[in-house]
């Protein structure tokens, strides 16, 4: 009962009380790892805070093992054996994980890289939020490195869909989660391309 009186108390002056700072450091190994952090109730993608657990695990950002075997297009099969993309079932595949959407599927393209090792100051500013540097050729966003320009264009035609998907979420889970694969929400009735209604009115 003291106890449980004593962190009432720190909570009533807004002090920090145990494990807040542990909470703190769990969520940014969280964002690294493109993990859920249960103390902050949210998932990160790309350095993308994202609150809804539908959309996260939808996301599918470490990939999934695969059965080469159970694969019967042509095209993903070709790309399983090169970590390519099937546009036709929107998959990706590298070193023998199949991603659920592009987003996904370009960040494993991409290379882990510690901010605060940077020293470019325009890098610096891009792990931040997103961008390329022209000096170093690198494009970064939030953990993620990118050396190749085509691989990071499409990176971000895709991060600047879940920007929207994450906001879309507030009204419409269902809806979020198609605009990052080309999908369908049943409950609105819209289909998605490239993260816009192609087809329905959406919420």
């Amino acid at each position: 009962m003291r106890h449980l009186a004593w962190l009432m108390l720190l909570a009533s002056l807004g002090l920090p009380g145990p494990g807040r700072a542990e909470s703190s450091r769990d969520c940014e190994e969280a964002k690294r790892l493109n993990h859920w952090c249960a103390a902050a109730n949210a998932g990160y993608v790309a350095g993308v805070e994202v609150h809804s657990r539908f959309l996260y695990e939808a996301l599918d950002a470490h990939g999934h093992d695969i059965d080469p075997t159970a694969v019967k297009c042509a095209v993903c099969k070709t790309a399983l054996k090169t970590d390519g993309f099937c546009p036709a079932h929107r998959m990706g595949y590298v070193h023998g994980h199949a991603f659920m959407s592009p987003l996904t599927y370009y960040i494993a393209r991409g290379r882990p890289i510690d901010p605060a090792a940077i020293t470019c100051s325009v890098c610096r500013q891009n792990s931040r939020g997103i961008g390329w540097c022209e000096k170093d050729h690198l494009g970064i966003a939030g953990y993620i490195a990118f050396d190749d320009r085509q691989v990071f264009d499409e990176f971000s035609k895709n991060y600047r869909i879940l920007l929207a998907a994450v906001e879309t979420s507030k009204k419409c889970e269902t809806c979020a989660a198609a605009m990052m694969a080309d999908g369908y929400c049943g409950i609105h009735r819209v289909k998605y391309v490239d993260g816009k209604a192609a087809s329905g009115t959406p919420p």
